[in-house]
């Protein structure tokens, strides 16, 4: 008995000395339920995750960043990627509503896309709604005029700004002249007088104002324009290795201001949720959550009108606020699909975005697409230089251009003569030394090597104004084109992509 009383004894002295520890991680618990449980306030989203904050007197914020990480030894990354997508068999034949059906729209919970677009460019809207926007249902279409497209709200952002301070520059002449003609009823020719394009700059801050508003759960917000083709796949894939609350600005490396660099807008930028938070804190009254326009333009007006381009500001204005671009060119490319420079630089790289290309072009290569997807593998350059375009079986085009990116003259002593016409300088081309001319283009009697290949474009013929003083013939006014297909063929073979190149952020790889 008095053994029994001395266990228990025992046992009431550890579990006195375990309860204190018990209801801590209790309280801990509810506290947190409480927390993520509690209804959704932008004002949450206003503090950073991943960086110190320490308050002063006067309630400023002043943050300390984490240490940086240690400097990579490689130029990319190791990573081992899964699609979204399911991978079901596909024909090309489907409709876009079939194709949609299969759009894996899961992922759209975290990542917003956002479409920059202009009352008098809304046709490239149309057609991007037709491929690479056609199955995003929580698409935002921010321009600068209130209308419908296509069943789908295109808002007006520049609204978002102060009127008072719109008025008080020439600059913005063009915007109310675009709200005065609709309001009168004005008919769309009287419209496009306007200069629209001139309102482009205004846009940039004043959209990522908007899309926090309009969606300020979303991990990432993926911003792009009516002439950006978007491969999503590749857009799904790359977030899941970088933290949504640490502040990313992806996008292909141009350079800013005073030794800054801005992604360029035409392929587009993903700025992550950390980001848009520390941008758009100026824009919501902490107290009350009432959100007061976009605060972040009118603090950076002079900036918008002192520069030229939109995207080059809100580079500067990251920058400012502590966030530099993370270049990832090629993955980010400015080239539209026909004329993308096949290379080395342009090969093992995961595709995500091209910039102006035709709206056929782009809806025959959406539908391919789909055919195309694998589970544990990007799209990759390769993929379309081999499988899409397949440049080895056409050795020449009449009418044809596809010179312009890595052309170089041949040598003047060269003893094929390759400037003396079409079939010497394809001979040059083929017979070249260096094994460096991949194609070719001949016109007014000059011949161009290209140390990469591209499909290029149809061009009838042509005199430049500079050039008009000379006599030539129909002929010489031509165009002819061709591919050295056996060199292509060999360098191709030579490179397989075994393993993918998920480039890491550089700003010295650049287009």
């Amino acid at each position: 008995m008095a053994t029994a009383r001395t266990g228990l004894a025992g046992l009431n002295r550890k579990l006195w000395h375990i309860l204190p520890i018990a209801v801590l991680l209790v309280t801990t618990g509810l506290l947190l339920l409480l927390n993520f449980g509690s209804q959704y306030d932008p004002r949450n989203l206003l503090s950073s995750q991943g960086e110190t904050e320490k308050y002063s007197s006067d309630g400023d914020i002043s943050v300390i960043a984490d240490p940086p990480a240690p400097e990579p030894t490689s130029e990319f990354y190791d990573w081992r990627t899964s699609t979204a997508y399911n991978l079901v068999d596909i024909s090309e034949n489907l409709t876009q509503e079939e194709l949609c059906q299969h759009f894996p729209k899961q992922k759209l919970s975290k990542i917003q896309p956002v479409l920059k677009t202009g009352h008098q460019v809304l046709d490239r809207v149309r057609q991007s709604l037709l491929s690479t926007s056609a199955c995003l249902d929580n698409l935002l279409i921010f321009s600068d005029f209130d209308e419908e497209l296509e069943g789908r709200a295109v808002i007006n952002v520049i609204a978002d700004i102060d009127e008072a301070l719109l008025r008080s520059d020439n600059q913005t002449d063009s915007y109310f002249a675009l709200q005065e003609a609709a309001a009168k009823g004005t008919d769309d020719e009287d419209m496009e007088a306007v200069e629209g394009w001139l309102l482009d700059k205004f846009k940039f801050l004043a959209s990522v104002s908007r899309a926090w508003k309009m969606s300020p759960e979303k991990q990432w917000h993926v911003f792009y324009e009516g002439d950006t083709y978007v491969v999503w796949d590749t857009v799904f894939r790359l977030p899941e290795n970088f933290d949504a609350d640490g502040e990313h600005y992806f996008g292909s490396p141009s350079p800013g201001r005073d030794g800054t660099w801005f992604a360029n807008g035409g392929p587009g930028y993903i700025l992550s949720r950390g980001a848009v938070r520390k941008l758009v804190r100026d824009d919501w009254n902490h107290n009350t959550g009432e959100w007061l326009g976009s605060k972040l333009s009118e603090k950076y007006w002079e900036d918008i009108l002192t520069d030229c381009c939109g995207d080059s500001i809100l580079g500067w204005v990251l920058h400012v606020h502590g966030i530099d671009l993370k270049g990832l060119w090629p993955m980010f490319n400015p080239h539209p699909l026909h004329g993308i420079p096949f290379s080395d630089l342009y090969w093992c790289q995961p595709v995500l975005s091209m910039h102006k290309s035709w709206h056929k072009e782009e809806i025959d290569f959406w539908k391919w697409e789909w055919t195309q997807r694998q589970a544990h593998r990007p799209l990759l350059w390769r993929d379309i230089a081999t499988s899409y375009f397949n440049l080895t079986s056409v050795p020449r085009k009449d009418d044809w251009d596809n010179a312009g990116w890595d052309a170089y003259s041949p040598a003047e002593d060269d003893l094929r003569e390759p400037h003396s016409s079409a079939e010497a300088c394809s001979l040059a081309c083929r017979e070249a030394e260096d094994s460096g001319c991949f194609q070719w283009t001949y016109h007014l009697r000059r011949c161009s090597f290209v140390r990469s290949f591209r499909l290029g474009r149809a061009r009838k013929p042509h005199i430049d104004d500079q050039k008009k003083d000379h006599d030539w013939t129909q002929e010489d006014q031509k165009y002819f084109a061709g591919w050295n297909t056996e060199h292509i063929k060999r360098w191709i073979s030579k490179r397989p992509c075994s393993e993918v190149q998920w480039v890491r952020p550089s700003i010295e790889r650049i287009f």
